[in-house]
C-alpha cells in the first residue's frame, strides 16, 4: 500500500482524549443503551455565505449575527443526489431534499456526508472534517425519553430575560452553588408513551419562566455541563416563524416524504419520538462529537484488532490492519 505522511497527530486506542475537541462542552450525554457517550457543540451550526467556512455560535443561548443558521435537512454542501443540498437552498418543497432521490435514506451509511458535521471543517470546532454529526432519531428519544432519570434531566428556561429554549442535563449531573433548577417533571410536564414530554395540566401552564437566569448564573449551568437550546423557530419562505417560542432540532433520521425526525419543543411539550419537521424548513442544527462506536463499527465489523484515529489533510481517517480507511469504511488508496 502506498504509504502517506500524517500532516497531524494520530489519536491512539481509538477515543479522543476528554475535551480534546474545540468546541465541546464539557458535559457527558450516554445516547444509547450501550453506553456510547457524546459531547454536544458549544452553540449552534452556522454557515458563513460569504467565506464558504462553517462555525459554531459564540453563545449557546443564540445565534451570532452574521451567518445562517437554519437548514433544509441533509445539505451539507455535499451532493447526495437531492435537488437541494447547499447549505443556502431555500426551496419549500420536501422532495428537492431526498438523499439520492429516496425519501427512505438517512443522513447515514452511503449518505453520511450529507451530516452537516461528518462532510465539513468547522473552524472553531477542530478545523477537521468527520469530527462531528447530528443525533439520530433513537439517540434523541434515548437522551429524551429513555434515559434514567430522564424526566429531572430537562427544564424550560429564560436566560437573560430574553432568549428562551429548553435546558438537557448531562447523566452524571451535580447542581453547582449560586443557581437553582426546576426539572421538567416538578412543573407538571408528564410522559406520553410514543410521543414525549407533554403538561396534561391545562390550568397549570409549564413555560419558559419555569427557571430563569442572568448571564451570570447561565455560565455557572454551563460549566457544569447543562446544554442550552433555544427556540429558534424555523425558516420557510425566507421567514423566520415563530422564534422565542418553538424549537426544531434536527435528527439524521428520515420519518416520511415529507418530514424528518427532530428534536421539537414549545413552552408545553419536549417531543423526540414524534417530533419532526417537514425537510424543506430550515431549522436548526445542533452537532455532537462522534462516538467511539462510530469507529468501533468498522473495526468490529473488518477486524478483532484495534483500531486507530488519525487526523490527515482535513479529513479524520481510521488507521486498521495497516490500512487507512475513511469515516464510511472505505479503503483510502
Amino acid at each position: 500500500m502506498k504509504k502517506f505522511l500524517l500532516s497531524a497527530l494520530v489519536l491512539a486506542a481509538s477515543t479522543f482524549a476528554a475535551h480534546a475537541i474545540e468546541g465541546e462542552l464539557s458535559g457527558k450525554f450516554i445516547i444509547n443503551t450501550n453506553g456510547d457517550s457524546v459531547h454536544f457543540s458549544q452553540g449552534l451550526l452556522q454557515y458563513h455565505e460569504m467565506t464558504s467556512k462553517w462555525s459554531f455560535a459564540a453563545y449557546q443561548y443564540k445565534a451570532d449575527n452574521d451567518a445562517l443558521a437554519y437548514f433544509g435537512w441533509g445539505t451539507s454542501g455535499w451532493n447526495s443526489g437531492a435537488n437541494e443540498y447547499q447549505p443556502t437552498s431555500t426551496s419549500a418543497d420536501p422532495a428537492d431534499y431526498f438523499v439520492g432521490g429516496n425519501e427512505n435514506n438517512n443522513l447515514t451509511g452511503d449518505y453520511a456526508y450529507a451530516d452537516w458535521g461528518i462532510y465539513n471543517p468547522i473552524k472553531n470546532g477542530g478545523n477537521f472534517a468527520g469530527l462531528w454529526r447530528v443525533l439520530t432519531h433513537e439517540e434523541w428519544v434515548y437522551i429524551i425519553e429513555s434515559r434514567p432519570n430522564a424526566g429531572k434531566l430537562f427544564g424550560f428556561a429564560t436566560i437573560d430575560n430574553l432568549y428562551k429554549g429548553v435546558i438537557l442535563l448531562p447523566d452524571e449531573w451535580v447542581l453547582p452553588s449560586g443557581v437553582t433548577f426546576k426539572p421538567g417533571t416538578d412543573c407538571y410536564m408528564e410522559y406520553e408513551t410514543g410521543n414525549g414530554w407533554r403538561n396534561l395540566n391545562l390550568d397549570m401552564q409549564t413555560n419558559y419562566n419555569d427557571n430563569k437566569y442572568t448571564l451570570a448564573q447561565w455560565n455557572i449551568m454551563e460549566e457544569a455541563g447543562a446544554v442550552f437550546f433555544p427556540a429558534m423557530g424555523y425558516l420557510t419562505g425566507g421567514e423566520i416563524r415563530y422564534p422565542n417560542d418553538f424549537g426544531y432540532y434536527a435528527s439524521s433520521t428520515a420519518r416520511n416524504g415529507y418530514t424528518e425526525y427532530a428534536m421539537e419543543f414549545d413552552n408545553k411539550s419536549l417531543l423526540a419520538s414524534d417530533g419532526a419537521s417537514r425537510r424543506g424548513n430550515g431549522v436548526s442544527v445542533r452537532l455532537v462529537t462522534r462516538p467511539d462506536s462510530d469507529y468501533q463499527g468498522i473495526d468490529n465489523a473488518q477486524s478483532h484488532k484495534a483500531a486507530k484515529k488519525v487526523l490527515r489533510d482535513g479529513q479524520v481517517l481510521i488507521l486498521m490492519d495497516g490500512k487507512q480507511l475513511n469515516i464510511l469504511g472505505a479503503e483510502v488508496k
